[in-house]
Parts: C-alpha cells; sequence; structure tokens
C-alpha cells in the first residue's frame, strides 16, 4: 500500500524551519532588528509633515505644517519671515501634545523628533545693558603735619572738609597712639584744644599737636617743651639765614 503525502503547512505559517530560526537567534541578532525598527520608526517621525499651532507676539493664533526634517532654528527663521519679524528678536517656546509642556531642544533639533502641538513665537526680552558706575570723584586731601611726643613728627593725608574725630583713628594709626588718649590741641605753645567736630577748613589748619595723656601726663610740661623746641628751631633758621646773607 501507498502512503499517502504530508499535506502542506498553511500558507500563512511559517515553517518548521523558520520557527527554528527564529528561535536561535542570537542577543544580538535581536538587538539589531530592533535597532533598526528604532530608526525605522525615527524616519518616519521625521519624514512626516508636523501640524502645529502657532502663537504670534501678538496673542494671534495661526495654523502651520512644516517638513519634519527641519530644524527647529529654520522653522524661527520662516516663521518670522512668513510674518515679517525678526528672528534674532524671537525665539521659540515648543509645548507637547496633551501635556503642554514646554519641551527642550537645541537649534539644530529636528521639528519632526519633537512631540510639538504649539509653538509660542516669542519677543525677546532685551536685557538691561550693565550701566558702569560713574568714576569716583577723587577725594580731595592735604597734607597734615601732627606732632607728638614733644618732638616727633608725622605727615598724615585727610580729607580737610571732614570733622577732626572722623581723622583721629588714621593719626592715631601713623603716631601710634591710643584713641582713647588722644587730644587734638592747635599747637604746642598756646595748648588751645580743638574742636572736634570742626574740619581742617573750618579751623584754618593744616599742622596740629597730638597730645597723649598716658605718655605725656603732665600737658602743660608737653607743651611747654614743644615750644622750646619749636623756638629753637626759629632760632636757628634765622642763624642760619644771617650766616647765609653775611657772605
Amino acid at each position: 500500500k501507498r502512503m499517502k503525502a504530508r499535506a502542506p503547512p498553511p500558507p500563512n505559517q511559517p515553517s518548521a524551519v523558520s520557527r527554528i530560526h527564529n528561535e536561535h537567534k542570537s542577543p544580538a541578532e535581536t538587538a539589531v532588528i530592533s535597532d533598526q525598527n528604532l530608526m525605522s520608526m525615527k524616519e518616519n517621525m521625521i519624514n512626516r509633515l508636523v501640524d502645529f499651532t502657532v502663537i504670534l507676539p501678538s496673542g494671534v493664533e495661526q495654523k502651520s505644517t512644516v517638513q519634519g526634517s527641519k530644524a527647529v532654528m529654520d522653522v524661527l527663521v520662516d516663521l518670522c519671515s512668513q510674518y515679517r519679524l525678526n528672528p534674532s528678536q524671537h525665539s521659540l517656546e515648543l509645548k507637547s501634545s496633551g501635556t503642554q509642556q514646554v519641551l527642550s531642544y537645541k537649534p539644530n533639533t529636528l521639528i519632526g523628533a519633537l512631540d510639538v502641538e504649539t509653538i509660542l513665537l516669542k519677543e525677546k526680552v532685551p536685557e538691561e545693558k550693565a550701566k558702569r558706575p560713574l568714576p569716583r570723584v577723587p577725594e580731595k586731601s592735604v597734607r597734615l603735619v601732627v606732632n607728638y611726643l614733644k618732638t616727633q613728627k608725622a605727615v598724615v593725608r585727610v580729607s580737610p572738609e571732614v570733622p577732626l574725630h572722623n581723622i583721629i583713628p588714621a593719626i592715631c594709626e601713623k603716631c601710634e597712639v591710643s584713641q582713647e588718649h588722644i587730644v587734638l590741641l592747635r599747637d604746642g605753645i598756646t595748648g588751645e584744644e580743638l574742636e572736634l567736630t570742626k574740619s581742617l577748613e573750618e579751623l584754618g589748619i593744616k599742622e596740629l599737636y597730638a597730645w597723649d595723656r598716658k605718655k605725656e601726663p603732665n600737658r602743660k610740661a608737653s607743651v611747654s617743651n614743644d615750644a622750646i623746641e619749636k623756638e629753637k628751631t626759629r632760632l636757628l633758621g634765622l642763624f642760619n639765614a644771617d650766616r647765609r646773607s653775611s657772605k
């Protein structure tokens, strides 16, 4: 007796050999196929036409359609050209479909790769230029001669327009005198105490005596000694002048 031939498989079902081949594909081959599918999907997105709503700076809404392979920056240029706007003074804010969340993108991002539904054409707010600070006017200053410790002298550059109590720290630092013990006198002869609320300009002086109450307890002795030293200096100057004139 003859055996009947086996019936062929249904036309839509893969053969047993094909099923066995698919079952034995390596992970690498499967990954390649999935990557190819992903690339195919991306190409379809990029090549498609993208429809969106444009909201102009005036608030007017317009419908627009562009090729998905167009970069976002090119979309900006085209829209600005269409509505007679300056691209350098405008920017695009892209919102996704459904959630209307703002999408992040780069200028060369393809519009088809983004899930865009709404595009806001916004005018850039010009950043206020940082104002340069006005040049500082040099503070007026004068050389103040400070006599202290009977025979010592120091020169301090200070403002002639501020009250004396404002320049006391500079005098104390230069003469190494404590602010608690200093008293400012007009000179070492009269011993007249200066008003600290007045300025050098108001007092009409560019020289004074800084009396240290701690190091010079006896004010009168200090003043008289200073007067003697000044008188010696004056007389020595006159003597030298006479000698020069007699030659």
